[in-house]
């Protein structure tokens, strides 16, 4: 227990005497000591804070004190929380409090007795109800000291992500980061309605994404109020409605712990030009508000806009200016020369430095400048024609030479015996060899073991896709086979056939 600094003394003399007789001393020490444990703690399930064990001679309450500015003893008789407590032993008091407490400060835990109207907690200093517990001439109290993150909200000025804005969030517990719009007269936030949220964990949050509910929306110059709510009630479900008493806002002292920030216009910009693929790639110049992603998708059914969500390819960008972004179509991607692509800049949100945009999800979204997504349409031309080349040959170490392969990405070229009517035999295979997107020339092809050719043979090249594991032919001439052959701008495979000599 504390002894009462002089002051604190001065001021409960005038709500009761602290001197007594010997009888009452004997009566004391035949009753329990009173006494007070506590640890020095964070808060906890919405401020509350613990005293681990109480003794009181009589029904009463514990209560909260701040320290005096002094730092010699608690503040009286104001409190910050309370509750009650029976005759005897209590453990594990929790006590909510009312104001938001900060790191290393020190807070004094009081008992004091129920002798007013029973249940209801009257000490003011002055009318002599509910008077502090003492111990001979000691007041029953205890300090203890706040360990645990100050909390705060940080927001800057920014563009609306796709429905996502990014807050630094300090915590003193698990609890939520919500977004309010603006109130009617635009000088607060509008409450309890929300129009997104977050989960944040007790201390550091940086760049806490918070989603927007569905069908939320915001416009450039729309003041936003991010607030730190705690996580009460049901645990990961935020309740808070302004009645119920859960989720409520965490507080700093007695001020809630928000910010605000104005939605800024985006004025990205992406530029791209009718060109050749090169190397199964475009480049285009994007000016991006944000770091990003520019990726390609093909047209759709009706060639008049992207089908979406597929890309054929994806580069990441940067804040500013990213000039001549290479975009890397996918191995599997065959363009035809006068093809209508379609780049689009998207943000990158969720998981950064994946690219996770499927419709669904809400990461990811298209970058939205003056109501319209940020997209054009090209042409492509140049576009590698798929072709295989071979003159009659000899087998020699038990190999063929395959002149030159033109593909649009990886693949085989798969060796077939002629069934006798110049047609190769398939799905059976007598050899093949992988090939990487563009011209190889010379391709030697190992015959597979047990196969001999002899002079006057016919045999096939075929251009097959590598779509299954990739580097493993896997092709079983079903309709739905991994690996299947690749087909020219008429629809024919795309094969040569020639005689060993």
């Amino acid at each position: 227990m504390k002894t009462l600094n002089k002051l604190l003394v001065i001021m409960l003399a005038t709500v009761f005497t602290v001197t007594a007789c010997d009888d009452n001393a004997a009566n004391q020490d035949e009753m329990t000591m009173p006494e007070i444990i506590v640890s020095d703690q964070g808060t906890m399930n919405g401020n509350m804070v613990t005293i681990s064990n109480v003794t009181a001679t009589q029904d009463g309450w514990i209560v909260i004190h701040r320290s005096a500015n002094s730092g010699s003893g608690p503040m009286v008789p104001d409190i910050i929380g309370k509750a009650m407590v029976n005759e005897g032993e209590n453990q594990n008091v929790t006590i909510q409090l009312t104001e938001g407490v900060s790191n290393d400060e020190t807070l004094w835990a009081m008992l004091h007795i129920d002798d007013g109207t029973i249940g209801e907690y009257e000490f003011n200093g002055e009318n002599g109800l509910d008077t502090p517990e003492t111990f001979g001439q000691d007041i029953v109290m205890e300090s203890f000291m706040i360990m645990q993150t100050d909390p705060m909200v940080m927001a800057n000025d920014q563009i609306n992500k796709g429905g996502i804005f990014t807050v630094d969030v300090n915590a003193a517990e698990d609890g939520w980061i919500v977004i309010h719009a603006s109130n009617a007269t635009n000088d607060g936030p509008q409450v309890p309605e929300i129009i997104g949220k977050a989960p944040v964990m007790a201390g550091m949050n940086e760049d806490v994404q918070v989603m927007l509910n569905e069908g939320e929306t915001t416009q450039a110059g729309d003041i936003l109020y991010p607030m730190l709510h705690f996580d009460t009630g049901t645990i990961g479900e935020y309740e808070f409605d302004g009645n119920n008493g859960f989720d409520g806002p965490a507080l700093s002292g007695s001020d809630i712990v928000l910010a605000s920030f104005t939605v800024q216009e985006n004025t990205s910009t992406l530029t791209a030009n009718n060109q050749d693929v090169d190397n199964n790639s475009i480049t285009v110049d994007v000016e991006s508000d944000t770091d990003g992603w520019v990726v390609v998708h093909k047209s759709n059914a009706t060639n008049d806009g992207p089908m979406v969500p597929e890309i054929i390819g994806k580069a990441a960008i940067s804040t500013g200016m990213n000039n001549d972004v290479t975009i890397m179509f996918e191995d599997s991607v065959a363009l035809e020369d006068g093809e209508t692509i379609w780049p689009m800049v998207h943000y990158d949100t969720g998981i950064m430095g994946e690219y996770e945009f499927d419709g669904v999800s809400g990461y990811d979204n298209p970058v939205i400048v003056d109501g319209n997504i940020l997209m054009t349409s090209i042409v492509v031309g140049g576009s590698i024609q798929p072709s295989v080349t071979a003159a009659d040959q000899t087998v020699e170490n038990n190999m063929v030479t395959i002149e030159d392969v033109n593909t649009q990405q990886t693949g085989f070229v798969v060796l077939h015996m002629d069934n006798g009517e110049d047609a190769p035999v398939v799905p059976a295979s007598i050899g093949h060899a992988s090939v990487q997107l563009g011209t190889t020339d010379g391709l030697q092809i190992m015959l597979d073991d047990g196969v001999s050719l002899s002079s006057g043979d016919k045999v096939w090249a075929m251009l097959h896709t590598d779509t299954g594991t990739i580097g493993s032919y896997e092709f079983d001439g079903s309709a739905d086979s991994n690996d299947p052959p690749v087909f020219d701008v008429f629809d024919n495979i795309v094969m040569v056939q020639f005689t060993i000599q």
